[in-house]
C-alpha cells in the first residue's frame, strides 16, 4: 500500500462503485471533483473531510478535474 509523503495511506474512491454523490469529493460548489475516480493525500495534518473548503481538507493533495488538475486543495 503506498504511503504520502507524511507517511499516511493514499485515499482511493472508484465511482463506478458509488451510488449518488454522498461520498464523492467536492468543489466549493459542492460539483463532485472527478467522474471517474478520487484520489487524494490528506496532506501533512493528515486529517480531511469531504468538502475542500472545511479547514480540515484545505492542505489535502488532490486530482480533480479527472485528472486535469494535481495540487494543494486550497490552490483549486
Amino acid at each position: 500500500i503506498q504511503t504520502d509523503p507524511w507517511g499516511n495511506l493514499y485515499q482511493f474512491l472508484n465511482m463506478s462503485t458509488v451510488v449518488g454523490n454522498g461520498q464523492k469529493r467536492k468543489d466549493k460548489n459542492l460539483v463532485p471533483l472527478n467522474t471517474d475516480y478520487d484520489l487524494y493525500s490528506s496532506g501533512p495534518d493528515g486529517q480531511s473531510v469531504g468538502p475542500l473548503t472545511a479547514a480540515k481538507s484545505r492542505d489535502d493533495i488532490i486530482r480533480a478535474n479527472n485528472g486535469g488538475y494535481v495540487g494543494k486543495a486550497e490552490d483549486y
